[in-house]
């Protein structure tokens, strides 16, 4: 690094950077922290990472193998002195000489006598790329199949199921879920663009699904797939392909595909997640044989723009969500701790302040504090405007 130019950092201090900050003429014009202990093996990993990189992709050699032969000579050479600094962190971690992969391991032989191993995804399990369905790039319909040959389970959060999307899609769904694969499904009857049909049949192969019929509060738009694999290398997608037939195919569509190698802090946040929305009652469990009708109706309603229609009341139950219980427990403690009766809740617009006033209430006419509730919205048509950040005022005195 020649020079630093004004702008934001998030550079540790080297030798050379160091000896650069000194030359700038007035200290406060640096903005500069101690390495947090929470975090610093994540940020000094990243360190030695790139310059272990860097040296390895100068190495030369005489010929292809000899290179390779020093490069695993100074990463073995690494690896002793880690081991002799921290040996309780580490195992027997040296390279073989060859520089060999792993790539499989076959549970037998078929009735043939045949060793098969499942077909592998195009980009390396270790690796995380961006698939945009371009010329000469692969399409994400056809490594999600290569995916499912190799997961153990799948999680499949999307927010419109086609019935053309499953057909694409079928064949390896049915070999996953027939070697013993399970496939967990969340999706919504949000504008009723989602297919019964397709629903039904991935039910009937195996797969459990949940669905969101109401799409006033939990507007769904994510599209993602988590394949799990035992041997720690799970993978997922994460973008703007449904699970239809031109998304997975044709269509301009931006999809990251993430390594649980590379990237595992994204893969633990994913299924964290998913598990919270799997958990959460609005989610509710779809069995053809059972829910089939009510499912037509949601998704015929919201087709024809009458959402309100569309609402069971037999199935509504109001649960706050995280951040809603925060503000709810910040009015009681006010109420009860402080004796404050007149509070004022900031919340933008579309988080939920309906929710949490109706949530108030509810709790205040349990307890015989609140007999009634007076609503003063400022417009006929709430939450239109993005722009404005919305208060309600709970005047209890």
């Amino acid at each position: 690094m020649s020079d630093l130019r004004p702008g934001i950092y998030e550079h540790l201090v080297t030798r050379e950077i160091g000896t650069l900050l000194r030359a700038v003429p007035d200290n406060e014009l640096i903005d500069r922290r101690s390495l947090d202990i929470a975090d610093s093996h994540e940020t000094l990993a990243r360190h030695l990472a790139a310059l272990t990189r860097r040296a390895l992709r100068a190495v030369r050699g005489e010929s292809d193998t000899v290179r390779l032969a020093r490069q695993v000579e100074i990463v073995n050479r690494v690896t002793n002195l880690i081991s002799d600094l921290v040996p309780e962190a580490t195992g027997p971690e040296e390279l073989v000489e060859a520089a060999e992969e792993l790539l499989g391991l076959a549970e037998g032989h078929d009735m043939a006598g045949r060793v098969r191993f499942p077909a592998r995804p195009t980009i390396p399990l270790t690796g995380s790329a961006l698939l945009v369905n371009g010329r000469g790039q692969p399409e994400i319909g056809h490594e999600l199949k290569r995916e499912l040959a190799s997961a153990d389970r799948v999680d499949l959060i999307c927010a419109f199921v086609k019935w053309n999307g499953v057909r694409v899609l079928e064949e390896a769904i049915e070999e996953f879920l027939t070697r013993g694969g399970q496939l967990r499904v969340v999706t919504t009857t949000y504008i009723g663009a989602t297919d019964r049909l397709a629903l039904d049949r991935l039910a009937t192969m195996g797969a459990d699904i949940r669905v969101s019929y109401d799409t006033r509060m939990t507007r769904l738009h994510a599209k993602a797939w988590l394949f799990h694999r035992a041997t720690g290398l799970s993978t997922a997608y994460v973008g703007s392909s449904n699970l239809s037939k031109s998304a997975l195919s044709h269509g301009l569509e931006w999809n990251v595909r993430l390594a649980q190698a590379e990237q595992p802090h994204l893969i633990d946040t994913f299924a964290a997640t998913f598990e919270d929305y799997w958990g959460d009652p609005s989610f509710e469990p779809y069995d053809p044989a059972q829910d089939a009708e009510r499912l037509d109706r949601a998704l015929s309603s919201e087709r024809s723009g009458n959402r309100v229609i569309a609402i069971d009341f037999a199935y509504v139950d109001i649960h706050p969500y995280t951040y809603q219980r925060e503000i709810l427990d910040e009015l009681a403690a006010e109420r009860q701790i402080h004796d404050r009766w007149r509070n004022l809740v900031v919340m933008a617009t579309g988080t939920g302040k309906t929710m949490v006033a109706a949530m108030d209430y509810r709790q205040l006419r349990s307890t015989g504090r609140a007999n009634s509730l007076l609503f003063v919205a400022h417009r006929e048509e709430i939450g239109t405007s993005p722009w404005l950040v919305d208060t309600l005022i709970l005047d209890l005195a």
